[in-house]
């Protein structure tokens, strides 16, 4: 008598794969952060600091500082204090909102712009070779397969806050913060 199989998607069918695919993405976490951190010295700039950096090249560089807080998932407290590193290093300037006195506006000076540029040629190149190591349909193949898994897991995080009760809304910052960085 032959028995029916279960569903390929049931998640208790997965437990290895999925305990594999946690393991790889933590490590390429680690492995990312470690890179990032030795080459903090070299370049100047890491962390929440790049991704404000990067948050504004991407907006056109005339964000609020609770848009970046947003852009990057981080409070506002921080970004306050990383904007106020990365003014006095010059990288950013704050621009008065000129309808709203309370608010500003902050963009990316032109030296800004360089670091930026600078960093991003450094983690292409460190990138590059890494990736030669790879066949071309692998290197084709894994900006897409990333982009599935990051949009599955935020599907999967939203599911999972409805079932518990959480709602949708906590999670909106979560969605915006992962699209804007995959883009």
């Amino acid at each position: 008598m032959a028995t029916a199989l279960a569903p390929q998607n049931h998640p208790l069918d997965r437990t290895g794969a999925t305990d594999a695919v946690v393991s790889a993405v933590a490590s390429l976490v680690r492995t990312g952060k470690a890179v990032a951190r030795s080459r903090q010295d070299h370049l100047g700039a890491t962390g929440t600091p790049l991704a404000v950096l990067r948050a504004l090249s991407r907006s056109g560089g005339d964000d609020r500082p609770g848009d970046l807080a947003v852009a990057t998932g981080v409070a506002p407290s921080v970004v306050s204090r990383v904007l106020a590193r990365l003014e006095d290093d010059g990288l950013v300037a704050r621009h008065r909102d000129q309808e709203d006195a309370r608010a500003c506006h902050i963009s990316l000076t032109d030296e800004g712009r360089g670091k930026l540029e600078a960093i991003q040629d450094d983690y292409r190149t460190v990138l590059g070779a890494a990736l030669a190591e790879l066949s071309d349909d692998d290197v084709e193949r894994i900006p897409p397969l990333l982009g599935r898994l990051e949009q599955a897991i935020l599907r999967a995080a939203e599911h999972r806050a409805a079932r518990d009760h959480l709602g949708t809304a906590t999670n909106a910052p979560l969605r915006h913060q992962a699209t804007t960085e995959s883009r």
